[in-house]
């Protein structure tokens, strides 16, 4: 069982610690601090997921992936570091809801009750938080974020990290990590292309309001290989862009008054060539390729190049990083 401390709430106290995104792809580490007020980046490294450790997106061979932390931990001096792990995939739910205002107390028991009306799991099986984000449509009215995840999904996590030696801070969410890292854009959708699926966030006033994964990811673009022709790569990018709109016009049903100003697109998929570009012309809105290594100082161990070229897969690692240095 999980410490029930682990699930903090975002607005509580920030602590410095090492941002560790484990994806169905690759394992992400980021160090970053302040220097001059500005953020740096002063370590981080990317390994792997081995053959077996992951599978359909969840982790299935929690000894195998232990050994790779602490592997990884200490051939990148993260060794004796606090950490700062997500939650995201299809394991993770978000949802913005309106309740009439009440205690925190009362709301909290108001929602376990109402959980199934959101979140396809009965109340037992999940640990949930939830943010007040700002007034209803009435006085009587606020709206609140909800965000859910299955128990065993959580409690994996912190016993691959308690078995790794690893010191587990605090477990934050995906989207809302890679948002520390994002211009300050207060109505967009943020696409996190992985290597087998992709995240698509809403965000309206700065609030995460609707999450939904879907099953294309970069992997499927990328083991096309330069030989196929273009058509396939167009096919993909018009499944994931199909996708995309469906999730908008779904979200647009329910909420007449939702606006999308930008998109932004990071991970390891977002790689694919000219995506940003063909999402732009099939959505008919601003899509932009986001790394968020662009533009930070760092090391002059770095090199440019490099960062430039992993830089969409550090998002969600550098936000999480992001989180213990906000001012």
């Amino acid at each position: 069982m999980v410490a029930p401390s682990l699930l903090k709430k975002l607005a509580g106290r920030r602590q410095e610690a090492i941002g560790l995104d484990i994806g169905s792809g690759s394992i992400k580490m980021a160090d970053v601090v302040l220097r001059g007020g500005k953020p740096f980046l002063k370590r981080m490294a990317i390994v792997d997921v081995p053959e077996h450790a992951i599978e359909e997106e969840t982790i299935a061979d929690e000894t195998l992936m232990a050994d790779v932390l602490r592997r990884m931990t200490a051939k990148n001096g993260f060794a004796g570091c606090q950490f700062a792990a997500a939650l995201g995939g299809r394991s993770l739910f978000i949802r913005e809801v309106v309740f009439p205002r009440m205690p925190e107390q009362e709301m909290r028991q108001a929602i376990h009750w109402d959980l199934e009306q959101y979140v396809p799991y009965s109340p037992d099986q999940l640990y949930f938080d939830f943010w007040v984000v700002g007034p209803g449509a009435t006085e009587v009215e606020i709206r609140v974020l909800l965000v859910a995840a299955p128990k065993d999904v959580v409690d994996t996590l912190f016993g691959v990290m308690t078995k790794a030696g690893l010191q587990l801070a605090s477990i934050d969410i995906e989207p809302l990590a890679i948002q520390r890292t994002l211009p300050d854009t207060a109505d967009c959708m943020l696409i996190d292309s992985g290597a087998g699926a992709s995240q698509v966030t809403l965000f309206q006033k700065h609030s995460p309001v609707f999450t939904r994964n879907i099953p294309i990811g970069g992997n499927e673009g990328m083991e096309l290989g330069q030989a196929v022709m273009a058509g396939e790569i167009d096919r993909i990018v018009g499944e994931l862009a199909g996708e995309v709109r469906r999730t908008l016009e779904y979200y647009q049903v329910q909420n007449q008054n939702v606006s999308i100003s930008t998109v932004f697109i990071t991970g390891g998929g977002a790689k694919i060539e000219n995506l940003s570009a063909k999402l732009a012309t099939i959505l008919e809105l601003p899509v932009i390729l986001h790394d968020p290594l662009c533009g930070m100082e760092s090391a002059n161990s770095f090199n440019k190049q490099y960062l430039h070229c992993v830089g969409p897969q550090m998002a969600v690692a550098v936000g999480l990083a992001l989180r213990g240095v906000e001012e």
